[in-house]
């Protein structure tokens, strides 16, 4: 079935650009292209949409108030911003009502991707309850600002690493907390990373790309209001399951690209425990509370709850920011890696059997321990590694 993709731009020209530069998707998108929000509404009154795409400023309402809408009628629908306006005050009033802001000029494989990836998971249509929670949350952290210029810097055809330093160190306390969180234990480094430029080249792009990422999740998430569980249990609990992970690896590869793969998953598996959590405290409590009374799953007690897991609502937040299928992958799956049929070791084997591994190591564990999915490791001949993966991992997570 094709996604129903809406297009609104009050410019004509604008328009016939955007039609000019989608027309190879016609086999795989129903696409719509409207001039204003008035009349993308009356659309999607008639038939829903799976994403709207709209400009910022336009006469009479605004793409904010549109997607403002948009979210309020359809919260399934994903909403993203295309626009030619960078401007804080733009910015300002898309935070909340928009899943994705995408600069103009956009060029058509960027934009292809972007929307593809904030629609779908690996090929597979998300749940409509994953998007319905997702989609009425207000306030849903947007992507920070330094991480889409890192981004954007990796694409150019030969990455300045002396660039892409600059452009971390535009922002100097979050540079600050980076730079805290690489000399830390986690990461067992024999000596002090100073610059941006020393981080990136001892670690990779990727991991501080994404380190990035996450420090910007933790400091613009909403206080959490749980009695059960701390913002600072659900960091300790992510830092030890990516070393742990970036450790196990590190057993069964040379390829660093494998190592730096299973460090990010690792730091982001329960990035959507932050998002239900942090917006639905006392919801949340009763599935820490069912937990620890009924020894029930975790994914069990939040779907009872919610409808949905935290690993589904991790990976659907992702996908919206157009992170890459791997990564979702990591974490919508931790719990079960046995679904994703992959004839070999993988990233995921490794954040699944971190998070497993670290016992009682710290509090969320209690909450959110699960048993190892042997059927995982036996199909790619891995079982006779369980004793060597553990001890490795809490080797990592117990570094002074």
């Amino acid at each position: 079935m094709k996604k129903r993709i809406l297009f609104v731009d009050d410019q004509p020209l604008i328009t016939m650009g955007l039609q000019r530069m989608l027309r190879p998707m016609r086999e795989e998108w129903d696409m719509a292209f409207v001039g204003s929000g008035a009349e993308a509404l009356a659309l999607m009154a008639e038939a829903p949409f799976d994403v709207v795409v709209t400009d910022a400023r336009m006469p009479g309402m605004t793409g904010p108030q549109l997607l403002e809408e948009v979210m309020r009628l359809y919260p399934a629908t994903v909403r993203l911003v295309l626009s030619g306006y960078a401007d804080r005050d733009i910015l300002a009033q898309c935070v909340g009502v928009a899943h994705q802001y995408i600069t103009k000029p956009c060029d058509s494989q960027q934009l292809r991707s972007l929307i593809q990836n904030a629609s779908q998971l690996s090929g597979q249509n998300l749940s409509e309850g994953v998007k319905r929670i997702i989609g009425s949350i207000e306030h849903l952290p947007s992507v920070p600002e330094v991480f889409l210029e890192l981004t954007e810097a990796l694409n150019q055809e030969d990455p300045n690493p002396q660039r892409l330093g600059d452009i971390m160190g535009k922002d100097m306390a979050m540079t600050a907390e980076i730079l805290k969180i690489v000399n830390s234990a986690f990461f067992g480094l024999r000596r002090t990373i100073s610059t941006p430029q020393e981080a990136i080249a001892y670690l990779g792009i990727e991991t501080i790309k994404n380190l990035v990422l996450v420090n910007h999740l933790f400091e613009k998430s909403i206080p959490f209001a749980t009695r059960l569980l701390t913002i600072e249990d659900l960091w300790r609990h992510s830092m030890a399951v990516a070393s742990g992970a970036r450790a196990i690896a590190m057993l069964e590869t040379q390829e660093p690209k494998v190592h730096e793969e299973a460090f990010v998953g690792g730091i982001l598996h329960d990035v959507g425990i932050l998002i239900l959590a942090g917006h639905c405290p006392e919801a949340y409590d009763r599935v820490l509370a069912l937990v620890a009374r009924e020894r029930m799953p975790l994914l069990e007690a939040e779907r009872g709850e919610f409808g949905v897991t935290h690993a589904e609502v991790g990976a659907h937040l992702l996908g919206l920011w157009g992170l890459p299928a791997s990564l979702l992958e990591m974490v919508s799956l931790h719990h079960h890696p046995a679904f994703l049929d992959r004839p070999c070791f993988s990233p995921l084997l490794a954040v699944h059997a971190a998070d497993v591994f670290i016992g009682g190591s710290d509090p969320i564990q209690a909450f959110t321990c699960h048993l190892l999915d042997e059927q995982a490791l036996s199909r790619v001949g891995l079982a006779h590694r369980v004793k060597p993966w553990k001890a490795a991992a809490l080797a990592a997570i117990s570094k002074p």
